[in-house]
């Protein structure tokens, strides 16, 4: 502005104040002249903060809708794949069961993570149908004697279509219910308390196990624990990932433990990444465990 005596405008950039904080602008620089001559410069600038913002929950939202598109062709185009994650006995340290992990297939044949492509899923009312896939494949693995845990989304707990499903893939594959375990969180449970807790008794009635995932890190986990039918109780990754050098994460392992005891049941622990962990588990009465110390999702 100063060597060529024009207004710049700048729509976006940063300023830095002193104490390190980033500052959002855009400002112009306009010179002042006198006799022809720049004598001066005023610079206006204004907080762009509340706009960046909008421009970046747009941008979320425009990705956000094409991923309704991409998750409708999967599952046309069948490009909806299932990794296995072994669990084992802590004890014996056989593997007892596999839970099911939901993965998409791109067109160039690339792996795409759930992360990525199951919140449009459940934003725009795809969900419920991609959790029916995953139930068909865990019921023709169950019909091959294959113990599977499977996940079910919140917005899928109560589907009358989903639980018509199973009733007709176990009698036409013959598989035994107790080889499905179906795997709930405590955010999908309260969701909708009372229609979550009616279909976890029906599908308990079925004869199929119900562990709620991710114990520890909700508000109603021992809640859940009381008045549910649950099988298996899972030890949330936040508690296990560190438990060799974290005393305070030794301490709720081992009161998670105690309380399913207590209420008669068993208790798997994920995220266990070394033998040191597999140790403690054993050493603390956990029953199973997975995690990438056992074997990663393949």
């Amino acid at each position: 502005a100063l060597s060529t005596g024009t207004t710049v405008r700048v729509e976006d950039d940063t300023f830095t104040d002193r104490d390190g904080r980033l500052l959002p602008v855009a400002y112009s620089a306009a010179p002042i002249m006198v006799d022809q001559d720049v004598q001066g410069l005023v610079v206006v600038f204004t907080d762009v903060s509340a706009r960046r913002a909008i421009e970046q929950r747009n941008k979320r939202e425009l990705e956000t809708l094409s991923w309704v598109g991409r998750n409708r062709d999967a599952l046309d185009e069948e490009r909806l794949v299932l990794y296995a994650q072994p669990i084992i006995d802590v004890n014996g340290r056989e593997v007892v069961a596999h839970e099911l992990l939901l993965r998409m297939v791109d067109r160039a044949g690339a792996i795409i993570a759930p992360g990525r492509f199951l919140p449009a899923a459940e934003q725009f009312g795809l969900i419920e149908e991609i959790d029916r896939w995953v139930l068909a494949q865990a019921i023709k693995l169950a019909g091959r004697g294959i113990k599977v845990h499977f996940n079910i989304s919140g917005k899928s707990l109560g589907s009358r279509e989903l639980i018509s499903d199973l009733m007709r893939g176990l009698r036409d594959s013959g598989a035994a219910p107790s080889l499905l375990v179906c795997e709930i969180t405590e955010t999908a449970l309260a969701n909708d308390e009372a229609v979550a807790e009616a279909y976890v008794h029906e599908l308990r009635v079925l004869g199929c196990e119900i562990a709620l995932d991710d114990f520890g890190t909700g508000y109603g986990g021992f809640s859940y624990l009381k008045r549910l039918p649950l099988t298996v109780v899972k030890i949330d990754i936040e508690f296990v990932r560190d438990l060799p050098e974290n005393p305070q994460n030794q301490h709720v392992v081992k009161a998670i433990v105690n309380l399913a005891e207590a209420f008669g049941r068993q208790t798997i622990a994920e995220g266990v990444e070394n033998q040191a962990t597999l140790e403690l588990l054993k050493q603390y009465g956990v029953d199973f465990a997975q995690g990438y110390e056992i074997g990663r999702p393949a």
